[in-house]
């Protein structure tokens, strides 16, 4: 059994003495009113005076925060009969400042009554201890810091870590334990790691910090070896001689990320992932500019534009999911045909273009006749099979052509040439194409004007009845007599007025001129059975076309069920349920309805059935050679056969000569029209005609 401690009052006596002047901690000891009745030689030093000036004195009286600080420990040991932690600071003479911590605790009697009071410190001034200190001397502090959700590391001067937060533990992958005592550079990637020590020795010799008080972007090494992006900002505390750092490390992993993203989204279309307007000239600009077109061996660029014919009309029939899906497997076919290191791009819903390298003209026709090939071939889209319609216009560099705007404006002349040719074909530019263009932007200039300088009119041609030969109807046909050009063939002004717009406003002129001239008709008795006019799909689909003619009509009520339209049949199916509730509208006012061009374009029963039309007019291009073509004669037959199969009269277009109208009349034909019965005449030849057949009877 071991002895008990021997409590006789010299052994203690000696024991006390033996503690309280050689012990490795700092010691003070008060007595119930606070009067120092022992003080070491170092708390004395902290204190600024001698250990004699001390005892005996209240530590409340002393004018110092480390003697007030062990005075409100004592208070408050007094009152809870437990030890009061302390943390405090002072200035210690010959040192600087020294950091001290430890408790107070009540010293009892036998009785329990309160005698005195022990305060025991340590000095933490060590450097090794500093960054404890800073991390725990206040709880509140050390909670706020394993609640952040950035990571925390306080290093010493060496690097070494003297404390670490929870988030910084998890951010690395450690336990607490396995990094304090080591150096920060642990935590770092090469060559972070291995130039660390370097750039603080710098920095305390030198004052020059490259990341002391400056946050940056770095990166940071886990336990498992994964680096990774980081922000790090780093703080100094400098007590006495020493410096204590503090770094707060945040993942920014999911910035980078994003920022990576928007970069992305910024140069690439969302849909199709090539490049965007912007970018696609940034980045051609600057191979064309290192390219030398003279260089034989160096080869040639050629830039493609692309638009695909009518793409709404996929839209409208199966939704844009269907047209997005088209889009995206158009994009891909681009680059299968196109040679790798092609840049592409969307310059808007349906338009894109293409920079690639070639060897000539020869060769980028070729690739563009391919391209369109593999363009308009099937696409299955979303679970629907579509088939797209595109033009393509296509420049190739030369000597002229130095930078890709110069390129692109060659490359957009070809695509418009090739859609005034009826569009869903390649072109290869010309020097011809610019003059063309040239004279369509004249031609858009003075068209404007045209009606206010009484430069257009209008003719008619007469339908006649295919039995009798006698003028049953006529169509109205606008002629431009330029003041200095003369005569502008229709073919040539109606695609501008339709592209600029101003076939609407010319339309508007159309109707007024024609109902006018049939109330004059009219009134001199030789107004046919109905005369025609041709509407514009613009005109057409505007949605106030049936307002219009009836507010002109109402003016003359004798013309009612004497006037019709024609429009043709890609107007008519562009937009079915438009079209169908326009021609409703019509046949409610008595304008009859004709299809013109019949079998030029869709020539599908599926739509004709729909339209509340009462004529179809044969397109001339299947007039033009029967009957000596049989596979015209075929076609002909069927489109009369048709039609009068869904109670519709027939009208041939360009008949020109008599075995022509025998055929037609043959095969049953209802109304014939071309130069065989007259061109289109002003309407006072008209009104002669007319009136002659009528004399006739």
């Amino acid at each position: 059994m071991v002895p008990a401690l021997s409590r006789a009052p010299d052994f203690l006596a000696s024991l006390a003495s033996s503690f309280l002047d050689h012990a490795a901690f700092v010691l003070v000891y008060l007595d119930g009113d606070h009067r120092v009745l022992h003080a070491d030689d170092r708390i004395a030093a902290v204190l600024k005076g001698g250990r004699d000036g001390l005892l005996g004195r209240r530590l409340a009286d002393t004018d110092h925060p480390i003697a007030q600080a062990v005075t409100r420990a004592a208070e408050q040991a007094a009152r809870t009969g437990t030890a009061a932690p302390l943390d405090c600071e002072g200035e210690r003479p010959g040192v600087g400042r020294t950091l001290l911590s430890g408790f107070v605790l009540p010293h009892r009697g036998e009785s329990g009554a309160v005698q005195g009071f022990l305060g025991v410190f340590q000095d933490v001034t060590d450097p090794e201890r500093i960054a404890d200190f800073v991390m725990r001397r206040d709880p509140f502090v050390a909670t706020l810091l394993d609640a952040a959700v950035d990571g925390v590391v306080v290093s010493d001067r060496g690097g070494i870590i003297r404390k670490i937060n929870r988030a910084c533990c998890t951010l690395f992958g450690y336990a607490e334990e396995e990094l304090v005592g080591r150096n920060v550079s642990v935590l770092m990637p090469s060559p972070f790691s291995r130039d660390h020590d370097k750039y603080i020795h710098s920095y305390l010799d030198t004052g020059r910090a490259k990341i002391i008080g400056i946050g940056r972007d770095s990166l940071g090494k886990r336990k498992d070896g994964t680096v990774f992006p980081i922000h790090i900002s780093v703080g100094q505390a400098r007590m006495g001689g020493d410096v204590t750092f503090v770094g707060i490390i945040r993942d920014i992993s999911e910035r980078l990320a994003a920022e990576q993203r928007a970069s992305y989204l910024a140069r690439h279309d969302p849909l199709t992932g090539v490049l965007t307007r912007t970018a696609f000239l940034e980045e051609c600009e600057a191979v064309l500019v290192n390219h030398d077109p003279a260089d034989p061996g160096a080869g040639l660029y050629a830039l493609y534009a692309l638009d695909v014919d009518q793409f709404s009309d996929i839209n409208e029939a199966f939704g844009f999911h269907v047209g997005d899906a088209a889009l995206k497997a158009m994009v891909s076919r681009v680059s299968e045909v196109l040679p790798p290191q092609t840049y592409v791009c969307r310059i808007a819903a349906d338009e894109f273009a293409a920079l690639s390298r070639v060897e000539g003209a020869e060769h980028a026709q070729t690739l563009a006749d391919l391209l369109h090939d593999r363009l308009t071939a099937s696409i299955y889209a979303d679970r629907h099979w579509v088939r797209l319609r595109l033009s393509i216009g296509a420049a190739v560099q030369d000597a002229e052509v130095r930078t890709l705007e110069e390129l692109n404006a060659k490359a957009k002349l070809a695509l418009q040439a090739a859609q005034h040719d009826g569009g869903n074909k390649v072109c290869l530019y010309t020097h011809e194409m610019a003059a063309a263009a040239t004279r369509r932007m004249f031609l858009t200039m003075h068209l404007t004007h045209a009606i206010e300088r009484n430069e257009l009119h209008m003719v008619y041609q007469p339908i006649v009845d295919a039995r009798s030969g006698r003028v049953v109807s006529a169509e109205a046909l606008l002629r431009w007599t330029h003041h200095t050009l003369g005569p502008v063939s229709p073919g040539e002004f109606i695609p501008v007025a339709e592209e600029s717009g101003l076939i609407v406003p010319i339309t508007d002129w159309v109707l007024s001129t024609v109902v006018r001239q049939m109330a004059d008709w009219f009134e001199a008795g030789v107004l046919p059975d109905r005369v025609f006019i041709n509407i514009s799909g613009q005109q057409f689909l505007r949605g106030n076309l049936t307002g219009r003619l009836e507010e002109l009509l109402n003016q003359y009520p004798a013309l009612h069920k004497r006037l019709g339209l024609e429009i043709t049949e890609q107007a008519a199916v562009r937009d079915l349920k438009a079209a169908v509730r326009t021609l409703t509208e019509l046949e409610a006012i008595d304008v009859q309805v004709a299809i013109d061009d019949f079998g030029s374009g869709y020539s599908s029963l599926s739509y004709v059935q729909q339209l509340p039309v009462a004529k179809l007019k044969i397109d001339r291009a299947f007039i033009i050679d029967v009957p000596e073509n049989t596979r015209n004669n075929a076609l002909v037959r069927a489109a009369v056969g048709m039609a009068h199969g869904l109670g519709l009269v027939t009208v041939a277009e360009g008949v020109e000569t008599e075995e022509q109208r025998d055929f037609l009349v043959s095969i049953g034909c209802d109304l014939l029209q071309g130069y065989l019965f007259g061109r289109p005449i002003p309407p006072d030849a008209l009104a002669d005609m007319v009136r002659k057949q009528m004399e006739t009877v």
